[in-house]
This record gives structure tokens, C-alpha cells and sequence, in this order.
């Protein structure tokens, strides 16, 4: 009867007739020749486990005889290596990835709940000192007024009509409140 044999990623696939047995590359302890013409594939897990294959039945790989047979099959095994199984090199890269992707989550984590603190409906300061020119500045209540957390607003009045304009032009937590009459408004 014809047998093929086939790598088949993670495993070694055995086909014998309608028969078919594949074995996990990780199971696999030793492949020996036998009695010069039976290929031995040990699992270890006592002789009647053991797959024993008659050399003169496989039509699949092609081999010269029994010990070329066993090295096919070792390179199935050597294969399974280069072809991505885990490594310590790449155990060490995803361990990487994962820290920086925990890093990055993290900080986003952080930027969301210090959000929470600093409510745009009411600013935590306002500056009224001049007549024209309102500021109002929006943070976390105990925001320092010379730290970079603040979003500042300017309330501009010409002739009865207001006009609003953010600090850097945009609503981003990163000025100083102290600032507020030089920075750049849009």
C-alpha cells in the first residue's frame, strides 16, 4: 500500500491508504532507521506508540532508500524551525512590542482621566481685567497657573461683537496659564 508523507506545518502528516495520522512535530524524540528498511518515528511514549514505516511503500518523498527517507523526514522537522515556531530572539521582540503597546495604553489611560478633570462648561479661571479681552482658562482644579495644562480661551470684544479664539488655536492642555496676554490666539 502506498504511503505519503507530508509536512504539514506544525505536524507530519501520514497517509496510508484511507489512514491518516498526523503526529506533532513537538511529539517527535528521534527518527531511526530499523532493520535497514523501516523507518522508526518515536513519540515517546512507549513501543506501542511508535509509527514504524515501511521504506519500500512510501511514494511520498521520493527517497533512495530508508536513511534518505529519515533525513526527508528530519527536514520536515528542521523546516518547522525556520519557518516561524517560537524562538527566544522573537519571544524577546513581542515581549517588546507588548511593553510599548502597555506603554502607549497607559498614556492614553492617562490622557482620558486627566479629560475627566477639566470640564469645558466651566473654566477653572477667568481674567476679566481688561475691558476688551477676557481669558478663560480650563484645567484640572488644582492646576498650578505656571504648569503647561491649561487650554485658554480669549474672548475678544469690538464694538459689541465677541469674537473666540483658542491659545495655539486649538483646545490641547499645554499652555501656561501665567502666558496668557503673549500667546498666540486663533
Amino acid at each position: 500500500m502506498a504511503i505519503q508523507i507530508t509536512n504539514n506545518g506544525a505536524s507530519i502528516k501520514i497517509v496510508n491508504g484511507a489512514q491518516v495520522r498526523n503526529i506533532m512535530k513537538n511529539q517527535i524524540l528521534e527518527i531511526v532507521v530499523v532493520k535497514s528498511n523501516i523507518v522508526k518515528i518515536d513519540i515517546g511514549k512507549g513501543a506501542l506508540y511508535n509509527v514504524f514505516i515501511p521504506f519500500a511503500d512510501v511514494t511520498a518523498p521520493v527517497t533512495a532508500d530508508a536513511e534518505a527517507l529519515k533525513e526527508a523526514i528530519n527536514e520536515f522537522l528542521a523546516a518547522n524551525v525556520t519557518a516561524g515556531t517560537a524562538t527566544e530572539a522573537k519571544q524577546i521582540i513581542e515581549i517588546e512590542k507588548l511593553s510599548a503597546l502597555s506603554s502607549t495604553a497607559d498614556s492614553i489611560k492617562n490622557a482620558v482621566s486627566s479629560l475627566d478633570n477639566k470640564i469645558f462648561f466651566e473654566p477653572v479661571m477667568v481674567d476679566e481685567s481688561n475691558p476688551n479681552v477676557i481669558y478663560k482658562g480650563f484645567a484640572s482644579p488644582a492646576a498650578n497657573g505656571a504648569d503647561a495644562v491649561w487650554a485658554i480661551q480669549r474672548v475678544s470684544i469690538n464694538a459689541e461683537v465677541c469674537s473666540y479664539q483658542w491659545a495655539d488655536g486649538n483646545k490641547n492642555f499645554d499652555n501656561v496659564w501665567n502666558d496668557r496676554a503673549t500667546l498666540i490666539y486663533a
